[in-house]
């Protein structure tokens, strides 16, 4: 008998990284409803958007929705608690925040694709908490409260955990004293493989305009450089982008797929200033034949090879314009030395494509599922 499973997301208001792991999963269980805190059909893809979708009250309480549930991250752990899962045999979630708790009130089995603990409760906090010093002590209880119940639902015996990396797998032992098995995320390298070849005369960044991801850095070195620099991607931080950008940096906001693919054709390299979890766009820009100049932790150690004769990219120790500046004379000269090629960056690309993704994800699953008691081939 097929076994009768829910899909959690933490929320469904784009689409991105996280976003593709669900579609897999939606695959996977074709019958099987998502539950989220909101969503906004509007911003998902057509394979999302067309499913069983099942919001929390923060779908329609007053001053919430699509637009403002993160002012409510107090009443996260709430909204996810108040779901009924006792039809279900099985949750599978994909978490960033609060999704891996799912079910815990009736102790239904979870198998949770981990993207990383909390942010910003844990490791990047800096980057979250209020600038002023009066609200951010009186933020600090609820950030405490917050990593209390984050370790504390985290440690159910009926939990297993998926890391999206290994730099996260580290994470989630750190902070949660819990092992996890490591399935990379997807990624399209299939769309990115039919990237136009064209001279390649600009620098690019392609990301979330937030604080963490450290855009304000690549600008900085640009305008100092006067390194030709295009940012595609919006958020929080664009109008103060916009201010700083000097007169050879272009910001071009959100964009289509289509048009990312068309900004990596004539880049030079993708500038990667942030640390991330994992970090996709460093695989698509290879994938499109671009070389990638990261920040030399978090998941780009892992996806960014500096070693010949595989060399990807260059990586820079330090947030300083003069680190970049120092990582990008290490790509143009690489560039010159015929070292970066596309059939050689799109071929170690290629390790991390959705193909690849499928197959370890639906093994990695049965072997949890093993250990929950169940029947591997359920699925």
């Amino acid at each position: 008998m097929a076994l009768k499973v829910a899909l959690v997301h933490d929320w469904l208001v784009s689409q991105r990284g996280g976003e593709a792991v669900l579609e897999t999963l939606v695959e996977l269980f074709p019958s099987a409803p998502i539950y989220t805190l909101v969503v906004d059909r509007t911003k998902i893809s057509k394979k999302l958007s067309g499913r069983d979708i099942r919001p929390s009250f923060l779908q329609t309480l007053p001053g919430a929705g699509p637009e403002g549930f993160r002012k409510f991250l107090p009443l996260f752990p709430s909204a996810v608690a108040g779901w009924d899962f006792d039809e279900f045999d099985l949750i599978v979630s994909t978490s960033h925040c609060v999704a891996k708790a799912a079910g815990a009130r009736q102790n239904i089995p979870h198998i949770s694709y981990v993207h990383t603990p909390m942010r910003y409760i844990w490791d990047q906090w800096e980057h979250y908490a209020p600038s002023s010093p009066l609200l951010r002590t009186a933020a600090t209880p609820l950030r405490v409260a917050l990593q209390r119940w984050d370790s504390a639902s985290s440690q159910r015996s009926g939990l297993r955990l998926l890391a999206n990396s290994n730099f996260v797998a580290q994470r989630i032992k750190r902070v949660w004293k819990r092992e996890s098995h490591v399935v990379y995320p997807p990624v399209d390298t299939d769309f990115f493989f039919a990237t136009a070849e064209q001279e390649r005369s600009y620098w690019c960044v392609v990301s979330a305009l937030v604080p963490y991801k450290r855009v304000g850095l690549a600008v900085e070195w640009a305008n100092r450089f006067e390194r030709p620099l295009i940012v595609v991607g919006e958020g929080p931080e664009q109008k103060q982008l916009e201010r700083l950008a000097g007169p050879t940096v272009q910001l071009k906001g959100r964009v289509s797929r289509q048009e990312i693919r068309d900004v990596f054709a004539g880049a030079l390299g993708l500038i990667f200033p942030g640390v991330e979890d994992f970090g996709i766009v460093p695989l698509e820009a290879m994938a499109s034949g671009v070389p990638v100049l990261a920040f030399g932790e978090g998941g780009a150690l892992e996806t960014v090879s500096i070693e010949a004769p595989r060399e990807t990219g260059a990586l820079f120790d330090e947030f300083k314009a003069d680190s970049i500046e120092e990582a990008a004379l290490r790509v143009t000269k690489g560039w010159e030395e015929g070292k970066f090629t596309r059939d050689a960056l799109r071929t170690w690309a290629a390790q991390f494509s959705i193909q690849r993704f499928e197959d370890q994800l639906r093994c990695a699953i049965q072997d949890e599922l093993e250990s929950l008691g169940f029947d591997k081939d359920m699925i």
